[in-house]
C-alpha cells in the first residue's frame, strides 16, 4: 500500500518581496477594508446616538461649547484667589511687611491626611478580603466549578453597587465618620479587585505548577510555591493602583457624612465659598500627586 507523504502536499504562503514588506512596515494605517469600514460606521452611530442622549437640553445653562467656557471662567473668577480656613487654636495674627497676617495650621490639610487614612485602610480591607475570594474565583485553582460560577456572581453584585450606595447603607447602620468611609471603600473594591486577582491568577504557567505536583508538594504547597510567586507582582500591581483609586473616592464619600476631605468640600460648595473651595482642591491636587509618586516608587522597589 502505497501512503503519500502529507509534508509534500502542504501548501506554503508565497514569499514576501522586499519591498512590498518595506512598503507594509512604512504604511502607519492598514489598508481599508468592508470590515473596517463598518466597524467605523457602527462607532459613529453609537457615539451619535449617546450624544443624543447627553447634549445640552434647556434645563442647562449651556448650548454650546462657548456657553460651557464662558461658564467655567466665571467660575474660576469666583475662586480667585484661593483661600484656606485655618484651625481655631492655632490661629495668630503676624505682622508681615508692616501687615497683619493671619498663620495658623490649615484644616484641609487634617481633612486630606483622614481620607488618605481612610483609603490605606479601606485598600488593606480589600486586599485581605479579596485574596482568599480570587482562589475561588480563579478557573484553574477553584475546588469546583459550581463554586466558581457562585463567587462569580457574587462579584458581579459587588461590582454594581457604587462607593456612594455604599456609604449611605453604612451610614445609615453603623453612623458617620470616617469607619464608615473605610467600610465603604473596602466593600465597593473587593468586587473589582477580587476579580483583577482571579485574572492574574489564572494567567500564571501551569507547566510550573505541573512540575511541582510530580515532586509529591500537596495543594497547600503547590499554592505557596508555584501559584504566588507567578501572580504575586500583579496582585501588588492591583492593589496600589487601587489604593490611588480609593484616595480619590474617599473624597466623594465625605459628600454623604463618610468623614475626609469630601465633607469640607461638601461644606464649602453649599455655602458658597468658592475660593475656600479652590485651596482645598490645591491641597489634594497636591496630596493625590504625593500619593501617585509613592505609588511609583513602590511599583519600582517591589515589581
Amino acid at each position: 500500500m502505497i501512503t503519500k507523504n502529507p509534508l509534500l502536499h502542504q501548501t506554503t504562503n508565497p514569499a514576501i518581496s522586499p519591498t512590498e514588506l518595506r512598503e507594509r512596515l512604512l504604511r502607519p494605517f492598514p489598508s481599508p477594508s468592508p470590515k473596517m469600514v463598518l466597524i467605523l460606521l457602527v462607532l459613529v452611530a453609537v457615539l451619535a446616538w449617546s450624544w443624543e442622549a447627553s447634549r445640552p437640553s434647556e434645563i442647562n445653562r449651556v448650548s454650546g461649547v462657548v456657553d460651557a467656557l464662558e461658564a467655567m471662567g466665571d467660575l474660576i473668577g469666583r475662586m480667585l484667589p484661593p483661600q484656606f480656613e485655618l484651625a481655631r487654636e492655632t490661629r495668630n495674627m503676624v505682622n508681615v511687611l508692616g501687615n497683619e497676617v493671619q498663620l495658623g495650621w490649615p484644616v484641609v490639610i487634617t481633612a486630606v491626611i483622614e481620607t488618605i487614612q481612610m483609603a490605606i485602610i479601606g485598600t488593606v480591607g480589600a486586599v485581605l478580603m479579596s485574596i482568599p475570594l480570587s482562589l475561588l474565583a480563579a478557573r484553574n485553582v477553584s475546588p469546583h466549578p459550581a463554586i466558581y460560577q457562585t463567587i462569580r456572581l457574587i462579584l458581579n453584585f459587588l461590582r454594581s453597587i457604587p462607593e456612594l450606595v455604599y456609604a449611605l447603607l453604612f451610614v445609615a447602620a453603623v453612623g458617620l465618620g470616617p469607619f464608615t468611609g473605610v467600610l465603604a471603600l473596602a466593600f465597593s473594591s473587593v468586587g473589582s479587585l477580587t476579580r483583577l486577582y482571579a485574572e492574574a491568577i489564572e494567567q500564571i504557567d501551569p507547566q510550573q505548577v505541573n512540575a511541582l505536583k510530580a515532586t509529591g508538594a500537596n495543594g497547600l504547597q503547590t499554592f505557596i510555591y508555584a501559584v504566588v510567586p507567578q501572580a504575586l507582582p500583579l496582585l501588588i500591581s492591583y492593589s496600589i493602583v487601587y489604593f490611588e483609586s480609593n484616595v480619590r473616592h474617599a473624597t466623594i464619600l465625605g459628600y454623604v457624612g463618610a468623614g475626609g476631605v469630601g465633607y469640607k468640600l461638601y461644606e464649602y460648595m453649599g455655602t458658597g465659598a468658592y475660593p475656600k473651595l479652590l485651596g482645598t482642591a490645591l491641597v489634594l491636587v497636591v496630596a493625590v500627586t504625593i500619593v501617585d509618586r509613592f505609588s511609583n516608587y513602590l511599583r519600582q522597589r517591589f515589581i
